[in-house]
C-alpha cells in the first residue's frame, strides 16, 4: 500500500509542475512572444544543427534543401517546405536568391557558417557556404546584397528577431 501512495505523490507532484510549467509558458507567451519565440527558435535551431552534425559525422549525409518555384512572398507564403526564388532580390551584382520562413524548413540555414557543405535537390554539386549576411527584416533593401559571394544564396528569418540570415553558396570543386 505504501507503494501505491508514493506512486500517487509522485505523479501528483508531476502534475502540479506540469501546470506550474504550462501556466508560466502561456504568462510568457502572452507578455513575452517576441522572446518566447526567439528562444523556442534558438532551442530547434541548436538540436537542428546536432542532428545534422551526426547525420554527417555518423551517415556521411549533407543537408539538403528545395529550391521550388520562382515569385514573391505568395509563393513562400505556401510553405511548403522549399525555398522561393525570389523576383524581389533580383539586381546587378546578387546572385539568385531563394527564401523560405523559418518555421517551414526555412531555419535549416540559422546554425550554418562560412564551410558549411549541403546539398540542394535536383542539382549534382555539393555547394559550400562562402559568405554570410545579416539584414534587418524591416526597411532593408537589395543594396546590402550587393556583392554577395555565391551561385546562389539562400534567406530565412530569426526566430523572434528583426533579422535576416543570406548564406552564399558556391559549388565545392574537387582539387
Amino acid at each position: 500500500m505504501a507503494r501505491k501512495k508514493r506512486g500517487g505523490i509522485v505523479l501528483g507532484a508531476l502534475g502540479g509542475l506540469l501546470i506550474v510549467g504550462g501556466g508560466a509558458l502561456l504568462v510568457g507567451v502572452l507578455l513575452q512572444p517576441q522572446l518566447v519565440e526567439k528562444v523556442y527558435g534558438d532551442t530547434k535551431t541548436k538540436v537542428q544543427d546536432t542532428v545534422a552534425s551526426v547525420q554527417q559525422d555518423v551517415f556521411d549525409e549533407l543537408p539538403t534543401v528545395t529550391v521550388g518555384a520562382t515569385g514573391g512572398m505568395a509563393e513562400v507564403d505556401r510553405c511548403d517546405g522549399t525555398f522561393t526564388i525570389m523576383t524581389s532580390y533580383e539586381g546587378e551584382g546578387i546572385p539568385e536568391t531563394a527564401a523560405a520562413h523559418n518555421n517551414c524548413k526555412g531555419d535549416v540555414l540559422l546554425g550554418w557558417e562560412e564551410g558549411q557543405q549541403v546539398h540542394i535537390e535536383g542539382r549534382d554539386e555539393v555547394y559550400e557556404v562562402v559568405e554570410i549576411r545579416y539584414t534587418s527584416k524591416i526597411w532593408n533593401s537589395t543594396e546590402e546584397l550587393v556583392g554577395l559571394q555565391g551561385d546562389i544564396a539562400l534567406q530565412s528569418c530569426f526566430y523572434g528577431e528583426d533579422r535576416m540570415k543570406f548564406v552564399g553558396l558556391e559549388p565545392v570543386h574537387d582539387a
